[in-house]
């Protein structure tokens, strides 16, 4: 770079630690958050969604990798010129050890017959040696920048544009809907999983809109996608249609409630409007241990109170009712809900090739760093006879060091055999 500003930018924005010290940053703030509030990470996403400058610094990330992207990619491309004998690719950033020798003038067979007998391939093309063995995991590094670009770009674009709505599924109901007509909602089911991560399967089965198409089903995993948002299934409640009647009301009280009582033993309240009457509903638990949310038996416990005094309890199936001093409860129908986010979101389809790229990376970098570690040298001998050697491993670097280090000192051997016999 010419301009020293922008070589310094530069300098700043490619570096390696970059991408670590904006994420610290954000941790810092994570933290700082943490001590104010219990969902830190939401109200962290907000704060960053709402604020131009902590936008601008996350941006930093996905720019960082991409320089070090094109950066990987430039040094090796210039390394592997200057292992096919390019003397001019010579520099001291492709090494981690690197070497200045004066007033060398043999040549390098020797070193490559030592080199050889070490297992190196070499290459001599008169005024550089290059020696290398193993298998370079520059794909995996690729791969693993590329993840990560894309990555930080998901995450990114998921905090610029990401929508979000919450809405209660409810069997027999239609879906509801983000554009336009909705199929109804025929099933909801759940039942025990056969698999290895997850104990139960909840499916939801949307009938279509039109003749001819075909039924939809939205489950935990993956997320299904329905009008261009992904369907994130997060609570089970009951809908329940109950009438409620006093002797000291005018009328009765008819309501259809989504209540959160799943599953058996939890609790929910509702207060009947213009009055002191409140009740606290709640399933119960069969006595054979089985789920009423996936079985459909479901009994409701509920509590009467009027004010903070508790008048009664009792409990009823579905169609039945209760009377007791005047007061009559009644639940004519109940059915299964699923509290759902409907999320538009764009950015997790760069997340999850993000996923795909990691794995694949990790496949290629675990057995070629384990078995097969590349290793590289090259010595590079100028007209006025200095010699500039370099040393790079991507594993096993000290036995590695040794052998640069090995041919280093027989150059220094042939440089001190040739003074000495000029001399005489």
């Amino acid at each position: 770079m010419k301009n020293p500003l922008i070589g310094s930018i530069w300098r700043i924005i490619s570096s390696r630690a970059m991408t670590p010290v904006v994420i610290g940053l954000y941790l810092l703030l994570y933290i700082g958050i943490a001590f104010k509030t219990e969902d830190a990470l939401m109200a962290l996403i907000e704060i960053a969604r709402s604020n131009v400058l902590l936008i601008a610094l996350f941006a930093l990330i996905p720019l960082n990798r991409l320089l070090r992207l094109m950066l990987e990619i430039s040094e090796h491309l210039a390394g592997r010129r200057l292992l096919a004998g390019n003397c001019e690719e010579m520099c001291a950033e492709l090494f981690d050890e690197d070497v200045t020798m004066t007033e060398v003038s043999s040549p390098f067979a020797d070193v490559e017959r030592r080199l050889t007998a070490s297992g190196y391939s070499t290459r001599n093309s008169g005024c550089s040696l290059a020696a290398w063995r193993g298998i370079s995991a520059f794909p995996a590094r690729v791969l693993f920048l590329a993840a990560t670009l894309l990555l930080f770009s998901g995450v990114l674009i998921s905090l610029g544009g990401r929508t979000s709505y919450r809405g209660a599924i409810i069997e027999g109901e239609p879906l509801p809907a983000l554009t336009g007509p909705a199929g109804v909602i025929e099933r909801i089911t759940l039942e025990p999983s056969t698999g290895l991560f997850l104990s139960k399967v909840l499916t939801m089965t949307l009938a279509p809109v039109n003749a001819g198409e075909a039924k939809q089903i939205f489950g935990l995993y993956p997320p299904s996608r329905y009008r261009g948002a992904f369907v994130y299934p997060r609570y089970l409640g009951i809908g329940l249609y109950y009438k409620f009647s006093a002797h000291d009301l005018p009328g009765v009280h008819e309501a259809y409630d989504i209540l959160s009582i799943h599953p058996p033993g939890k609790e929910d309240s509702r207060t009947i409007p213009g009055s002191p009457y409140r009740i606290v509903f709640s399933l119960a638990q069969p006595g054979d241990g089985s789920d009423p949310y996936m079985t459909g038996r479901m009994d409701i416990l509920f509590k009467v109170m009027k004010g903070n005094v508790l008048l009664f309890t009792g409990s009823a199936n579905i169609g039945g009712e209760f009377s007791r001093d005047g007061i009559r409860l009644a639940f004519p129908e109940i059915r299964r809900v699923v509290l759902t986010d409907f999320i538009s979101d764009q950015g997790v389809f760069m997340v999850w090739g993000a996923m795909l790229l990691y794995v694949v990376a990790l496949l290629l970098w675990l057995p070629v760093r384990c078995c097969f570690p590349r290793q590289e040298m090259v010595f590079v001998k100028s007209d006025e006879g200095i010699l500039y050697a370099g040393s790079r491993a991507e594993g096993g670097g000290r036995w590695h060091a040794g052998i640069f280090h090995e041919a280093l000192d027989l150059l220094e051997e042939k440089r001190h055999s040739n003074t000495t016999t000029l001399g005489k």
